[in-house]
């Protein structure tokens, strides 16, 4: 948690109580979560009632700040593997929810350099593969 604090203090951004708890959760869990299953997992730490929206600040803020990755396709929220700066390509799986970033060089990184060089802002967002992991494979062959 430390190397986030940092990075927030060097760009001068506030890692406050509200969005640390949500990004801490987000690392345990080490699964995507949608806003209410943030709240759901959260009520029981803070004590109180957390209004929707104030999670939906905190998730942009960390969104803004590189630490977390929105999931379109099934619309839940995910920190970014440590040393990564940007989502790359999202492979979940469609049975245990499970969701493996990838971070090779491919066509659609390049494409993404040519628009940036373009002058065109792309906003973070990563490519979404849906499928079926490895792990789940081999249970169905079991």
């Amino acid at each position: 948690m430390q190397v986030i604090t940092t990075e927030c203090q060097t760009v001068e951004v506030k890692l406050t109580g509200n969005r640390k708890a949500v990004l801490l959760l987000l690392q345990q869990q080490q699964r995507p979560l949608s806003a209410y299953e943030i709240i759901d997992l959260l009520r029981p730490q803070i004590g109180r009632i957390i209004h929707p929206m104030l999670v939906y600040r905190c998730l942009d803020f960390l969104l803004e700040q590189h630490l977390v990755v929105k999931l379109v396709s099934v619309n839940k929220f995910m920190v970014l593997p440590e040393g990564a700066t940007e989502p790359g390509q999202c492979l979940i799986c469609e049975r245990c929810q499970a969701v493996t970033f990838s971070q090779s060089s491919n066509p659609l990184q390049q494409q993404r350099r040519k628009i940036a060089a373009s002058g065109f802002k792309l906003n973070q967002q990563p490519v979404e593969f849906h499928g079926i992991c490895q792990a789940c494979q081999k249970d169905d062959n079991k």
